[in-house]
């Protein structure tokens, strides 16, 4: 520095406060100019590391809300991620899964000794009735109803012109039950028919014996898991009546036509064959598609394709909350570490300047503070500890201990371990049945056959 001048025109010598040279090293520790001529290195440093550590501190003040508010997210995603595994646990404690396996199995055992031909298989599809069942029933309405148009002798634009059409439809409503009724007794006889395991003789004098007298040489017996009794009286019987109201209403409405045109009176059978062909043959393919074993293997695969899909949708949300908890701790984790190295980063700040300070400061002064390089807090002097009631400054960690407990606590490798537990669980049910049923079909013994006097 240079020194005041004490000379001012002749006068007495007044003194002036030295200057700083042009070429003097800033502030290099934030602590402002001096009027003291010397100064204490100790007190500097002590003074900058305690200005660092209230820097550092209000840093993690200041990230408090963030971390709160990621804690907080985590933890709800965590409760979410517990629910969705506890909707895969409840859906395995309801059942639904072993219920649909053990019935597919049963149904896969009973018909494990069908042979070449299955007793599943459908003659006919299903689709194909009601195809036919539509074309016939728009036949017999609009020829029923034209029938009936004529009879009640109105117009168009009388109602009755539109309610004739009724008949027609109740008929085609009949037909169907009929055909359903016919097709599941006939079904069952066939099928009670085809487990015989010998066919007796046959000759006219037994064909008359069993069919005026003895109708049943003995007792019949079925088992539990058996078709009931066929009963085929009754179900010929009203499809019959139908076939014959639809025979004579051919037959009235093709000799009205007789009556107008001559030229049309030789196709009247023509009219009374097409019409009860086209109710014939809805009922036939009724027949064709009925299969009550075939309809109980499809519910029973729609049962364990319904089930499968239900485990999969349940055990996909269960493992997107798991993700998603997972994820909202790892964001918890980086904004921990980021509030505490940005505390670090202030206190280290501070350290490097005064270690840059000590290397430019001549003569070397002796420095008895030593700086918190590793462990940030107060330093010690001369390695003597602080006394008891002493509370030296440092960074406030603990202001993160409430957020790292809750990172500790709510880890994703537990919620990780209980998912995989509740699905192993679950998809050993869509195992344990099917190796059941593998093993009881080698040991089951042949449904027996039907015996000679049970044919009827």
């Amino acid at each position: 520095m240079a020194e005041g001048s004490t000379q001012t025109n002749g006068r007495r010598p007044r003194w002036v406060a030295p200057a700083p040279c042009a070429g003097a090293p800033g502030d290099p520790i934030g602590l402002g100019p001096t009027r003291y001529a010397e100064e204490n290195p100790n007190d500097l440093e002590a003074a900058a590391l305690l200005r660092a550590f209230t820097a550092g501190n209000a840093s993690l003040r200041q990230s408090q809300d963030a971390v709160n508010a990621a804690g907080a997210d985590m933890v709800t995603r965590y409760h979410v991620a517990r629910a969705r595994i506890d909707d895969v646990n409840r859906f395995r404690a309801v059942g639904s899964v072993v219920e649909a396996c053990e019935e597919n199995d049963r149904i896969v055992r009973r018909h494990t000794r069908d042979g070449p031909e299955d007793r599943r298989r459908r003659l006919m599809p299903p689709k194909l009735l009601w195809v036919v069942l539509g074309v016939s029933a728009l036949f017999d309405a609009s020829f029923i109803g034209d029938l009936m148009q004529q009879i009640f002798d109105v117009d168009w634009r009388h109602p009755l012109y539109y309610f004739a059409y009724l008949p027609g439809i109740g008929i085609a409503v009949c037909l169907y039950a009929a055909g359903v009724a016919l097709a599941t007794h006939l079904f069952r006889r066939q099928d009670r028919l085809s487990r015989r395991r010998k066919v007796p003789r046959l000759n006219p004098a037994v064909a008359l014996r069993r069919l005026f007298w003895d109708w049943r040489p003995g007792p019949l017996e079925r088992r539990e898991d058996d078709l009931p009794w066929s009963r085929l009286p009754g179900p010929v019987l009203a499809a019959s009546l139908v076939l014959a109201l639809l025979g004579v209403a051919a037959l009235v409405r093709a000799q009205y036509a007789a009556e107008e045109f001559d030229s049309l009176a030789v196709f009247q059978p023509v009219f009374v064959v097409l019409l009860i062909l086209l109710s014939v043959g809805a009922i036939a393919i009724k027949v064709q598609s009925h299969n009550p074993y075939a309809d109980s293997s499809e519910r029973a695969r729609d049962k364990v394709s319904t089930a499968e899909k239900q485990a999969a949708d349940l055990i996909g949300k269960a493992r997107d909350a798991v993700a998603a908890h997972a994820k909202a701790w790892d964001a918890l984790r980086s904004s921990i570490s980021t509030a505490t190295a940005t505390a670090r980063e202030v206190v280290e700040e501070a350290c490097a300047v005064m270690l840059e300070t000590r290397g430019r400061r001549t003569p070397r002064d002796r420095v008895d503070i030593n700086l918190p390089l590793v462990w940030l807090a107060w330093p010690t002097e001369n390695d003597a500890g602080p006394r008891a009631d002493t509370q030296l400054p440092g960074l406030d960690l603990k202001l993160l201990d409430y957020a790292t407990d809750v990172a500790e606590r709510y880890e994703p490798k537990e919620l990780d371990r209980h998912l995989q537990e509740a699905i192993d669980r679950l998809n050993g049910q869509f195992e344990l049945d099917r190796r059941a049923a593998d093993s009881q079909a080698g040991t089951r013994d042949e449904p027996g056959g039907v015996t000679d006097d049970e044919e009827r």
